[in-house]
Parts: structure tokens; C-alpha cells; sequence
């Protein structure tokens, strides 16, 4: 007896994705608070208040991004779950239908998400807050 996978049962439905403004939306929300949080460093040696304002916004600003982000690798995983995708692919098995929507959607996803770009525009923003910061604390820049 061969027993049914979620991906044969009709109430697994393949997640829809974002339109471009949701995925551009959420991009620049991380990357304006990578650069608040960043910018800390330089807001606290003007004032206190403003590098607390910065803080809230950034931290504010990352739990709603990150949050997303959460979802988005739930989305993904659930997908590869439910469809058994990663078995089948290992062992070569005929997709269904539902697989390639599956496999559409995670292949989509993939190619449109910025998480890429966030994670190199990071990089470099970190790179130059920790010399901008060693500049200031060493006194070799007056800001």
C-alpha cells in the first residue's frame, strides 16, 4: 500500500509570492536600519539622545525586516517539507505538478529575493562604521 505525501493531499497549497514593491519594501527597511544602527557610532559622539532615537529605529526597523525574513525561510522550508522535494530529488523520483510549482516558487523566490545585495551593502556600511568609529575614538577624525 502506498501512502499519500502532503504534497498529494488538496489542502497543501504552494505559497504565492511578493510583488516587487512588498520584496523592494523590506529590502530598503534592512538597509536603512543596518545604516541607523550603524550610525549609532556617530550619533553618540554628539548626543546621547539621538543615538537612543537611532537605536529605537534600527532595532525597530530590523525586527520588522528580520521578522520577514523569518517567514519568507518558513515559506521556503515548509515547501521543501510538505513536497518531500529534497528526497525526491536525492533519489532521482518523478516530480508531480505540484512538485514543479514547488520547485517554481522556490526557484522564484530565490532569484528575486535582495538578500544578497543587503548582505554585501551591510558589509561595507560595517567596514566603515568600525573605521570611521576607530578614527573618531582615536581622535585622527574631528566630526
Amino acid at each position: 500500500m502506498m501512502t499519500k505525501t502532503k504534497s498529494e493531499t488538496p489542502t497543501f497549497d504552494i505559497p504565492r509570492g511578493y510583488g516587487m514593491p512588498v520584496i523592494n519594501l523590506y529590502f530598503w527597511v534592512g538597509l536603512v536600519s543596518a545604516i541607523l544602527l550603524r550610525g549609532i557610532i556617530i550619533a553618540d559622539h554628539y548626543s546621547v539622545f539621538w543615538g537612543k532615537a537611532i537605536w529605537y529605529l534600527g532595532v525597530t526597523g530590523y525586527l520588522w525586516f528580520f521578522t520577514h525574513r523569518y517567514h519568507i525561510a518558513k515559506r521556503r522550508f515548509s515547501v521543501v517539507k510538505d513536497l518531500d522535494l529534497l528526497e525526491k530529488v536525492r533519489t532521482r523520483q518523478k516530480l508531480s505538478e505540484k512538485d514543479l510549482e514547488g520547485m517554481e516558487y522556490l526557484l522564484w523566490s530565490l532569484s528575486v529575493s535582495k538578500e544578497r545585495a543587503n548582505y554585501l551593502i551591510i558589509t561595507v556600511f560595517s567596514v566603515i562604521a568600525i573605521a570611521l568609529s576607530l578614527c573618531l575614538d582615536l581622535g585622527i577624525l574631528k566630526l
